[in-house]
């Protein structure tokens, strides 16, 4: 194949890769050219918007218009100094962001402050912010979190129709785990209890551990993945990707060897195993939830809540009559229903990775799109190696 073929071929797909949120797959991959680069609109609208900061409301309106005037002119001399240190056009927009850039992205924004009014609180509230904005715009950009996340949308309608399809085999065992607990009177009163901070706490708590779970497991399942791609099995993990056309014949050359993945690169991937899995979980949480909820509706009566609670979240927020019985939205319910779709959420995380019937439906899927992301990077890496 030309050269020119094979440069088509690795430009699509490292182009895939950041699709598939996988952007630390691209040989390569540094935060000056091809992170910040890709940020620089964002960080260009914050710095903009930032120039505000000149201003102090205790000016006249023309005093105001002067000093932002001048913090523009200002920064815009900084942009056209680094710009001609560089080599490039003062105007233009640079092809690498590094240390110089980012230092002005978190320095003019505090000294305007101090230069216009001395307002020492706005100074180190800017900086702080641009701290924190600089850190969360690198995390979301280098991990190709807005690609992954609209990749993981697209895959959404399919999850749902895998989720439903095979709720039906996965209901019983979960409704024999928390039917039990839904009609206890121990589980309405501690459900009920728990009021704002400490009812989210607590479904937050079952989020974590079911992370910490994941994280736990989910590097073992990597190491496997990896050392599954050889020879066919590689080869047809590559279809339906840009280099499905030449894997087949790499690999009869037996030119592909698997190369070990960095830490970021196994974090890349390890975040996509998180997220999708994290979809299924919600999927079958809110569906837990929802079911309950209505049962709860139907089945437990108002006289029962009473007796099972007392004076404990008994608070009733909509009651109407279905056949000429009253049926009551409590506080309750609503705590209940959430606290056992949460703990059933925990439960199906641990059960999907751990027994084989739930990893076979609801993880396999899963673990084939993070196979096929390392077999066309083995293929890709190949290419690079002939290119060179």
């Amino acid at each position: 194949m030309p050269p020119a073929a094979d440069d088509e071929l690795i430009a699509a797909t490292e182009r895939w890769f950041l699709r598939r949120g996988t952007p630390h797959l691209i040989e390569d991959y540094h935060a000056t050219e091809d992170v910040f680069t890709r940020a620089l609109p964002a960080l260009l609208l914050i710095f903009l918007l930032e120039l505000f900061g000149a201003a102090n409301l205790a000016w006249r309106w023309w005093e105001n218009v002067l000093a932002l005037a001048l913090g523009a002119a200002g920064a815009a001399g900084v942009w056209a100094a680094i710009n001609r240190a560089r080599g490039r056009r003062w105007s233009q927009l640079p092809d690498r962001v590094g240390g110089i850039e980012i230092a002005v992205f978190l320095i003019v924004p505090t000294v305007l402050p101090l230069v216009f009014g001395r307002q020492v609180g706005s100074a180190v509230a800017h900086f702080v912010v641009n701290g924190v904005l600089l850190v969360a715009i690198y995390l979301v950009t280098s991990y190709g979190l807005v690609p992954l996340t609209r990749w993981a949308l697209g895959q959404t309608g399919r999850q749902i129709g895998t989720v439903l399809g095979l709720f039906g085999r996965a209901l019983p065992l979960l409704l024999l785990f928390s039917v039990a607990l839904f009609i206890n009177t121990e589980v309405w009163q501690v459900a009920s209890s728990l009021d704002g901070t400490l009812y989210w706490g607590t479904v937050l708590f079952f989020v974590l551990a079911g992370t910490i779970f994941l994280l736990l497991r989910l590097p073992g399942e990597l190491l496997r993945l990896r050392d599954q791609l050889k020879g066919v099995a590689l080869v047809e993990a590559c279809a339906a990707s840009p280099l499905a056309s030449v894997a087949e014949e790499l690999a009869a050359e037996g030119e592909i060897a698997t190369v070990a993945l960095s830490r970021r690169q196994q974090g890349n991937l390890l975040l996509v195993l998180l997220f999708s899995q994290a979809v299924q979980v919600l999927l079958v949480t809110a569906a837990i939830a929802g079911f309950f909820f209505a049962f709860g509706l139907v089945a437990i009566r108002p006289e029962v809540i009473d007796a099972w609670l007392g004076s404990i979240g008994t608070e009733v927020l909509a009651s109407w009559e279905v056949f000429g019985r009253e049926v009551q939205l409590t506080r309750a319910l609503i705590h209940v229903s959430g606290f056992l779709g949460a703990l059933s959420g925990f439960y199906f995380t641990v059960y999907v990775i751990t027994d084989a019937t739930y990893r076979e439906e609801f993880f396999t899927e899963i673990l084939d799109e993070v196979r096929q992301s390392l077999a066309v990077r083995n293929v890709y890496l190949t290419l690079l190696d002939r290119r060179r």
